[in-house]
């Protein structure tokens, strides 16, 4: 599966966006996470935004199996059982 990352500008960050990326790595060893560009081919796009403002430009950034928005790092357990429930396919 290839996972893209999409991180907003960082202008209000309020938790260390990096550390999504880290842990995708780290749960996903097998799988390869790459930076999201329009037009890519992609199976899933995580955008990380650092608020609840969400202002990153997601046009053009989609996956076959879909797009997660992060705006907080309390959501990675629910982007985590999404793509094992994607892995199991």
């Amino acid at each position: 599966m290839k996972i893209g990352i999409k991180y907003c500008g960082g202008c209000n960050p309020r938790y260390d966006r990096t550390n999504i990326a880290q842990r995708l790595r780290e749960d996903f060893p097998g799988e390869e996470i790459v930076s999201a560009a329009p037009g890519l081919d992609m199976d899933y796009v995580v955008v990380v935004c650092g608020c609840k403002s969400a202002c990153a430009l997601v046009d053009g950034l989609t996956g076959k199996y879909g797009r997660t928005i992060l705006t907080e790092s309390d959501a990675y357990d629910g982007l985590l059982k999404t793509l094992e429930q994607l892995q199991r396919r």
